[in-house]
């Protein structure tokens, strides 16, 4: 008696689970890639340190060296530890480094607390607003441990508390408690962060009485900070107190040293601390202060990671003096930019780098060009180029190419035509990366005449169309069910390039199948010469013709490949039945199986056939 549907199906579906994962574990399986050669540490203490330093650079092996370690209980000493810890500081990894750090003793003279990975620790805790109380502590360890304090260190952390925790008191009272251990801080530079993270906060006030009392307590604040704190009155439309702060700088205020914010910022970006090398350099930039161009260029590249306007205005600013950044932090920030979605602002920076003379030769143009382009700035990008010609500048292939790209990206199909007919009256011949760039978007737009066109006219010119270029043209045709002329596009292909041809038969396969033309797929299939690789290609046709139904046509096919292809047959037939797990319908995979089964391709202990065995006894 039949089984009832209702108890039929979750039979079939369980069945076709269980066949997709019995397949999958008879699939022939080969053994795992040797690891990459990374000598395991000798488990004594002075080998394991050796083999941490030396892997320390790359994270993933870093990590794996601490769980063998942590694995075979290996006691490590405070410099290992030490080690561990500022390893993991430098990845970004906080919370592992801390309880490293956690881990060091503090009363061992023979292994005093590194002041270096102290202050990093400091710092990177104070940088994060939930981290504080963890800085806390850290400092606390360094002031019972007679640690020596230093800028980065102790100026981020006092920043973060006058703006977060605790305010003016506290700041003093953390400067007079640490002044003994702070003789290789730069007092005037932390006086400056401690005022501009209070006027940050709207804390005006406060940060006015920080420059007297940080004064008298010997942490003299220079122009820079005066300046911050005379800002925060100006924006606030408090004139009379502006005024005051500005006599004072006149007054008590310190030239600032170019030379201690450069130092100050590059160890800030060293650090990662990106915020802080930002906040620090706006204070200098917007007061007009002396800064280095180099140092510049270093926060035009790091601080867009996090800021692409301030990123800007630091690429503005260098430009505004008459100094163009280098090519690699543009094009950095130009990346950033273009996440960012803020293509205006890229425009405004090229727009003054133009005018200030930042082209010299076909190269800077290309440059512009291209990254314009690449932000939708097509208008824009075009002017450029007639700008290069007015100045008898000779535009190369790769500069068309990428505004081709551009016109093409942004569906400008009318103008990409023009380009076209420009660069042969400028003398400028297209290579195969033009013509690849028309006729991949052709080819998108369903325009086969042009495709068609485009194709002719590169075997005038002697450019050898590569895979690319026959994959999105058979592509195309056939969608229009052209499948005649795609054959002929094919056998070009082959005639052309053998080994290439491979992939391109992989592409035609699939388009004939999603057509449903299996006829011309199988005749195609079988006119292929033996040179070339057909592997994939098989199995691809014979799996849409399990799919849909096709299993004579399949078992046809078989027979041919195990007749005129026998060194692959095992092969396609391994692929093939891994393949079918992922088949819609159990019942066309059956009857394949069956016939596979009666030609002793299939054994009674595969698992389809215990798959079979079981689910309909």
């Amino acid at each position: 008696m039949a089984p009832r549907p209702s108890a039929f199906l979750p039979r079939l579906a369980a069945a076709v689970f269980a066949a997709r994962a019995l397949s999958v574990s008879a699939r022939p399986r080969l053994p795992p890639p040797s690891p990459s050669p990374s000598p395991a540490p000798a488990f004594s203490t002075h080998a394991f340190h050796a083999h941490l330093a030396s892997v320390a650079p790359h994270l993933p092996s870093l990590l794996a060296a601490l769980s063998r370690a942590r694995a075979a209980r290996l006691p490590l000493p405070p410099a290992t530890r030490a080690l561990a810890a500022s390893a993991l500081l430098r990845h970004g990894r906080l919370p592992d480094a801390l309880a490293h750090f956690g881990l060091l003793p503090d009363s061992d003279p023979a292994a005093p607390l590194p002041a270096p990975l102290c202050n990093a620790l400091l710092a990177a805790l104070a940088s994060s607003a939930a981290s504080l109380a963890h800085a806390r502590k850290v400092l606390d360890r360094m002031l019972a441990g007679a640690v020596e304090l230093d800028t980065v260190g102790f100026g981020v952390f006092v920043k973060a508390v006058g703006r977060r925790d605790g305010g003016l008191a506290e700041v003093l009272r953390l400067v007079d408690v640490a002044g003994r251990q702070a003789s290789r801080v730069n007092r005037s530079l932390v006086a400056m962060m401690v005022v501009d993270g209070m006027c940050r906060e709207g804390q005006i006030e406060d940060a006015w009485r920080a420059l007297d009392e940080m004064r008298l307590r010997g942490w003299k604040p220079d122009f820079v900070a005066y300046r911050i704190v005379a800002e925060g009155f100006r924006v606030a439309g408090r004139v009379e107190e502006e005024g005051r702060v500005l006599k004072q700088k006149r007054k008590f205020g310190v030239a600032p040293r170019k030379d201690d914010y450069r130092e100050c910022v590059l160890a800030f970006v060293s650090n990662r601390l990106l915020t802080e090398a930002k906040e620090m350099a706006e204070a200098v930039v917007l007061g007009d202060f002396p800064i280095d161009d180099d140092v510049l260029n270093v926060l035009v590249g790091s601080v867009s990671e996090i800021d692409t306007d301030g990123a800007a205005m630091f690429c503005k600013f260098m430009v505004g003096k008459g100094r163009f950044p280098s090519t690699e932090m543009l094009v950095c920030l130009c990346d950033s930019l273009c996440k960012s979605r803020k293509a205006d602002t890229m425009w405004e920076i090229f727009r003054v780098l133009l005018e200030k003379g930042y082209c010299k030769n076909s190269r800077d143009y290309h440059l512009v060009v291209s990254l314009l382009g690449k932000a939708g700035k097509v208008r824009e990008a075009y002017d450029v180029l007639k700008d290069m010609k007015r100045k008898r500048l000779e535009p190369d292939i790769l500069l068309y190419n990428s505004l081709m790209e551009a016109l093409c990206r942004n569906d400008l199909l009318r103008p990409a035509k023009k380009l076209w007919d420009e660069m042969f009256t400028g003398g400028c011949s297209p290579n195969l990366q033009t013509y690849n760039i028309l006729i991949t978007k052709f080819t998108e737009m369903g325009e086969s005449e042009e495709v068609q066109q485009l194709f002719d006219h590169m075997f005038q010119k002697g450019v050898a169309p590569d895979g690319a270029t026959y994959a999105s043209f058979i592509n195309m045709l056939c969608q229009e069910n052209k499948h005649e002329q795609a054959l002929d596009i094919y056998k070009k292909s082959l005639s052309q390039d053998a080994e290439g041809a491979s992939s391109v038969l992989t592409v035609f396969i699939l388009a004939l199948c999603k057509q449903g033309n299996f006829k011309t797929a199988l005749s195609v299939m079988c006119s292929v010469p033996s040179n070339v690789e057909n592997f994939n290609s098989n199995v691809i046709l014979l799996k849409n013709l399990t799919d849909v139904g096709e299993v004579e046509m399949a078992i046809e096919h078989l027979k041919w490949i195990r007749s005129n292809s026998s060194s692959n047959f095992q092969n396609i037939m391994n692929e093939l039945m891994a393949s079918l797990s992922t088949s819609a319908s159990l019942q066309h995979v059956t009857k394949l199986i069956q016939y596979l089964h009666s030609q002793r391709l299939v054994d009674d202990s595969d698992p389809w056939m215990n798959l079979m065995t079981n689910g309909y006894a």
